[in-house]
């Protein structure tokens, strides 16, 4: 490779550039908030290929125990995991209701739906049962 040949010209060497630490505090601005710094991003980086810089919803598994007697466990399943708990200690949920109040002894946050209820429902079988004694 020549040495006055331009590294740049080629688009995949554009897309390994590296900033250096004063383009760095150049492209900082108020724009746009990234992983808790403000920062502006390139012109030839403001596509976001993949879930970085995005709202993920969260599908949580939950193990739940009754504060009247600790042998009794609840396991479900759901996205607003302080509002749930609050609906069961309600006793808006009638398989919950008898053994008020309940407290959280595990949760496992999933960002699927699908794998969240395959868990919840492994976690309902008797190996399932067996694995959440022994781990939470």
């Amino acid at each position: 490779m020549d040495s006055g040949e331009d590294r740049g010209s080629t688009p995949l060497a554009s897309s390994l550039r590296f900033w250096s630490a004063a383009q760095k505090a150049k492209a900082a601005t108020p724009e746009r908030s990234v992983g808790g710094l403000l920062l502006k991003l390139p012109p030839d980086a403001q596509k976001d290929y993949g879930l970085a810089g995005q709202q993920m919803q969260r599908f949580y598994v939950y193990v739940l125990v009754s504060e009247a007697d600790e042998a009794i466990h609840y396991t479900g399943t759901t996205q607003e995991l302080q509002a749930r708990l609050t609906k069961h200690n309600q006793g808006s949920c009638a398989h919950t209701s008898k053994h008020r109040p309940w407290r959280i002894q595990t949760a496992i946050a999933f960002d699927s739906e699908a794998k969240a209820r395959a868990f919840e429902k492994y976690l309902k079988t008797g190996s399932g049962r067996q694995f959440a004694r022994r781990h939470f």
